[in-house]
């Protein structure tokens, strides 16, 4: 794959219509020249990839372009390769996928190199074939950011239950990877008990059961927010579901900025979460698709967008800042988690 200079916002707006139009009607284009790129996501009734849509519709309506309706694969791998198929038999500019097996969508991703349509990933890299760009969140600085966090409220000392992600995902490893090198540089004095999930509800909730029914916890830090109904439900039984300020109360902090999350935030149950930015993964999956459709190339290195390009095995990845979420935010619009 070529890598040529990396491109900020300004660079992209520049060759979103020019990029494609001053050669007529191409193929990926209706007629009046706009850029036209196709989008395959995991699940349409997951509230965060809606979102992500919403952004992406928005920012490419905003430089020109137009987004094919969505297919929903409704998580089964199998319909994605499918929807992939049918995308590309109309001959779009580029396509956004949201892989919903990482291995199981090379094959429509070999297709789609063959037909030379750029693929854009969007969270997590495809386990092969080539994509002009991967554009997802920096976990491991999500990690840090949760780490330092946690350690500011408990002042440095205590003990926390890190509820691990899958540790074979990439995700799930960078997100730890950030939150115990962090307490191990920055937090000696806070001792860490991790208890891997697999990102499995009832493995969170046993772990948060046999820990803090046995041991003096102070904080809990969960890979994602995505276990705290189960976390609500363990404290609550043992008596430790307490608000912030109150005797007893264990600290939270979580990443990806669901809705349930943002609201404990407000009723001050927990303490923080780290969101996810949805309207980054679409702004930027957009304008990378309208770069690689007009034949734009990237290198690894600094973006102008405070983030880091760097090199992976399809290519190239853009690891995109996410926002500490707290009491004194949590309404803030740009958040997924309070799209509408």
């Amino acid at each position: 794959m070529m890598r040529g200079a990396v491109l900020g916002s300004a660079a992209l707006l520049s060759i979103g219509m020019a990029g494609c139009a001053s050669t007529g009607q191409t193929s990926g284009s209706d007629g009046d020249g706009d850029v036209v790129i196709g989008m395959s996501v995991a699940k349409l009734t997951d509230p965060f990839q809606l979102a992500m849509i919403d952004y992406a519709e928005q920012f490419a309506d905003e430089e020109g372009a137009s987004i094919m309706s969505p297919t929903n694969a409704d998580s089964d791998p199998a319909k994605q390769t499918t929807d992939i198929q049918t995308t590309l038999t109309q001959s779009p500019s580029a396509i956004i996928v949201a892989p919903v097996d990482a291995k199981a969508i090379v094959p429509s991703i070999t297709k789609a190199n063959q037909q030379n349509v750029p693929v854009i990933s969007i969270d997590q890299a495809p386990g092969g074939g080539e994509v002009a760009m991967v554009v997802r969140a920096d976990n491991e600085g999500m990690g840090r950011t949760g780490c330092e966090e946690m350690g500011r409220l408990l002042e440095g000392s205590g003990t926390v239950l890190e509820l691990q992600g899958e540790l074979s995902s990439a995700n799930g490893l960078d997100r730890s990877t950030g939150f115990s090198e962090c307490m191990a540089e920055n937090f000696p004095d806070i001792t860490v008990v991790q208890k891997p999930t697999d990102w499995q509800m009832d493995r969170a909730t046993d772990a948060v059961q046999t820990v803090v029914s046995t041991q003096d916890v102070d904080g809990i830090f969960m890979a994602s927010d995505y276990f705290i109904p189960g976390v609500q439900k363990v404290l609550t039984s043992l008596d430790r579901w307490v608000a912030t300020g109150e005797d007893g109360h264990i600290t939270l902090v979580g990443i990806d900025g669901a809705p349930d999350a943002l609201q404990l935030i407000r009723d001050g149950y927990q303490d923080a979460t780290v969101s996810q930015p949805a309207n980054l993964y679409g702004e930027w999956a957009v304008k990378y698709a309208i770069a690689a459709a007009a034949g734009e190339t990237f290198q690894a290195g600094p973006t102008d967008h405070d983030s880091e390009i760097i090199e992976v095995e399809t290519g190239l990845a853009d690891l995109l800042p996410a926002p500490l979420v707290t009491s004194e935010n949590v309404d803030d619009d740009i958040l997924w988690g309070n799209a509408k």
